[in-house]
């Protein structure tokens, strides 16, 4: 479970989030919809701990992002397709983050297979399509099997 309480974010005289209240349960679908500049993704990083909250709080089954303590498990998240070693394979990518999150490497090619990149694999990631990209912070995303998946822009 998801839960924000008066999430707020300012940036400057600015304020991108506002006394956001919400608790979004396991098993749910949520969106975040709203123009540009509304603050989704920036709620998005306040739920991942990458943007810290002017006020309120974001927990993820009780607890603050850098509580967890196995995170990739906990959590998977895309927010920017293009967040990437462009020089890396593929599955080098793939291979550093579950080596760094002691997932183990036969995981690597199940995801690959699950987002339809088996067959670019060994390309450089600086190389894909936006489209193969995201699949790839899809894959990325799904490497720790996660229960709670955040996707910004998918």
């Amino acid at each position: 479970m998801i839960e924000l309480i008066s999430l707020t974010k300012n940036f400057g005289p600015n304020r991108a989030v506002d006394g956001l209240t919400c608790t979004i349960e396991p098993g749910a679908v949520t969106g975040f919809l709203g123009p540009n500049g509304a603050g989704k993704t920036t709620t998005m990083r306040m739920i991942l701990g990458l943007d810290r909250p002017t006020s309120g709080v974001a927990t993820i089954g009780g607890k603050s992002y850098h509580q967890l303590s196995d995170p990739l498990r906990t959590v998977g998240a895309l927010l920017d397709a293009r967040q990437v070693h462009p020089s890396r394979s593929v599955r080098g990518h793939l291979r550093w983050i579950a080596a760094s999150n002691r997932i183990p490497p036969g995981r690597v090619d199940e995801v690959l297979q699950m987002v339809g990149l088996a067959t670019v694999a060994d390309s450089r990631a600086g190389t894909l399509s936006l489209g193969m990209s995201q699949r790839l912070g899809i894959a990325a995303a799904l490497i720790g099997d996660p229960p709670v998946l955040l996707f910004d822009e998918p």
